[in-house]
């Protein structure tokens, strides 16, 4: 994948800064996913968004990182000089602007205050699962999921004995957790970190996400999870200090 590619996939300008990213990203998450939208069973263009996103998100550090160097040398060779503290001031502008958090809310704050949106979305979910589910399942077997026809509609607690068996431990110092009241079981989080949450479809109800291994991923993973989590319901915390990461 390149960057004309990654643009065309988020529906971007050409010119679009990686913010621009953020917003279509999230938004077209949203509209996207299995588990919201019944057109996406298999789920392609909702991996093809989430491949899209995180390699401009790649090549935006690539040129923080280069920039960083870049003003680095300059502070170095002005720093006696007023130059130099122009310089400074102008990169730390320049950072802050970058890693500041937008208010995308406009796209989902229509319907995250409507709790009969909610609960009608919920019913009619679950009974269309229940309808396709009886079609397809044999007795005491469920089959597979119809939002996801390349995997078996296992049982999370089967699924967590197997990860717990099977995963590699990764040393950090985050405490993680799901807020409750703000998890809408989208399922982002265990896209991006399967090892550290698990969302339980067979739920009829939200939350649906845990986190079952504070060490499942490493810190890149579990912030990456925590940033495209649309309602911001994932918490980091640095676990020493007690110190929040995210959301800032």
């Amino acid at each position: 994948m390149n960057r004309i590619q990654a643009q065309q996939i988020l529906m971007l300008n050409s010119d679009s800064t990686f913010n621009d990213a953020k917003y279509a990203y999230r938004k077209l998450t949203l509209e996207l996913h299995p588990d919201k939208n019944k057109n996406e069973v298999d789920g392609r263009r909702f991996r093809n968004v989430l491949e899209a996103y995180h390699f401009l998100k790649a090549q935006n550090k690539l040129e923080n990182s280069n920039y960083r160097k870049r003003s680095t040398q300059t502070e170095s060779k002005y720093s006696n000089n007023q130059n130099a503290h122009e310089n400074k001031s102008q990169w730390k502008k320049y950072t802050n602007q970058q890693n500041s958090e937008e208010d995308w809310s406009k796209f989902t704050k229509d319907f995250e205050m409507d709790e009969n949106f909610w609960r009608q979305y919920e019913k009619s979910f679950w009974n269309d699962y229940e309808l396709r589910n009886k079609k397809k399942s044999e007795k005491n077997n469920f089959g597979k999921a119809f939002w996801d026809e390349s995997q078996e509609n296992v049982n999370p607690k089967s699924k967590k004995k197997y990860h717990n068996e099977q995963e590699r431990v990764y040393k950090h110092d985050l405490a993680v957790d799901v807020d409750k009241s703000l998890c809408i079981g989208c399922c982002s989080c265990e896209t991006i970190a399967p090892k550290v949450f698990s969302v339980d479809k067979l739920k009829m109800i939200n939350p649906k996400s845990q986190v079952y291994n504070q060490h499942g991923a490493s810190e890149e993973k579990i912030m990456d999870a925590a940033e495209t989590c649309p309602t911001h319901a994932i918490n980091v915390n640095e676990r020493k200090s007690g110190r929040k990461i995210y959301p800032r």
